[in-house]
């Protein structure tokens, strides 16, 4: 049981590594894209996309429309912000990788102390 119990430790430490380094890297990529301008490209060319016929059955096309128009209005809006987010990506990758260290750290106590209660609470063996 205490082999159990440090073997998910090390698979959620794995898939919380794995995923604190998947967004620091879209953290870094979402910034950079920002600031280069190329975001505010896409969502021109987002928002002129039609909306596919197939769509229409799912989705009300006049709610996609509206989200289209949404996002390119953000990015319009936000153009005046677009030099301080290149610099938000010095600051927000670092916080990222100090949002996983924390979780490490609490995932680590969660398997030290269920490994202390494993061997507090198990059967006793008395030799016969």
């Amino acid at each position: 049981m205490v082999a159990l119990t440090w073997g998910v430790f090390a698979v959620l430490a794995l898939l919380w590594t794995g995923g604190a380094a998947m967004a620091a890297a879209l953290a870094g990529w979402t910034a950079q894209a920002i600031a280069d301008g190329t975001a505010a490209g896409a969502a021109r060319e987002v928002a002129s996309i039609p909306v596919p016929q197939w769509m229409a059955l799912w989705m009300d096309t006049a709610f996609i429309e509206a989200v289209q128009s949404a996002l390119l209005w953000a990015v319009e809006s936000g153009r005046h912000a677009l030099p301080f987010v290149g610099t938000a990506a010095g600051w927000l990758v670092p916080m990222v990788w100090i949002a996983w260290a924390i979780g490490l750290v609490v995932l680590l106590a969660v398997a030290l102390t269920a490994h202390l209660l494993v061997r507090r609470f198990r059967p006793s063996r008395r030799a016969a």
